[in-house]
């Protein structure tokens, strides 16, 4: 029993801190994120899918042997962190004009309905003495 422990142990070797996930499942993940925002950049048209697709991309750096480098996980941080500023503020660009877009269309919308209900008004008072107007000249 204790020969199979210390087998276990020794196969088992360092798991690297900077990413708790197996690396299958961390491309699966990337692959997935890729998918979904490159889907939602067609759909929106916003770059800030495009950023955040690249920030969770970057996160397979931790993966590999560049993250036992000295000062490399402070330089990803940084870099994603920047990622996702870029992404915050084009979101925010983007809804913004978002916002103006919908507040046109019902804009747009709202004058189409008074003039539907200033023609509803004019039939109403035309179509109120239908005796009269049936003796009206058209002529």
């Amino acid at each position: 029993m204790t020969q199979i422990l210390t087998e276990m142990k020794v196969n088992e070797g360092l798991q690297n801190v900077f990413n708790p996930l197996p690396l299958k499942m961390h491309i699966g993940l990337c692959i997935l994120a890729t998918i979904l925002y490159l889907i939602q950049y067609y759909r929106k048209g916003s770059w800030h899918y495009l950023l955040l697709m690249i920030g969770i991309d970057l996160t397979y750096l931790t993966q590999t042997n560049l993250c036992y480098k000295k000062g490399f996980i402070p330089i990803l941080g940084v870099a994603e962190g920047l990622i996702l500023l870029g992404a915050l503020l084009t979101y925010l660009s983007f809804a913004k004009k978002e916002k103006a877009k919908h507040a046109a269309a019902a804009a747009a919308a709202d004058e189409a309905d008074e003039r539907r209900k200033n023609v509803e008004k004019e039939q109403a008072k035309l179509d109120k003495n239908v005796v009269d107007s049936a003796f009206e000249d058209g002529e």
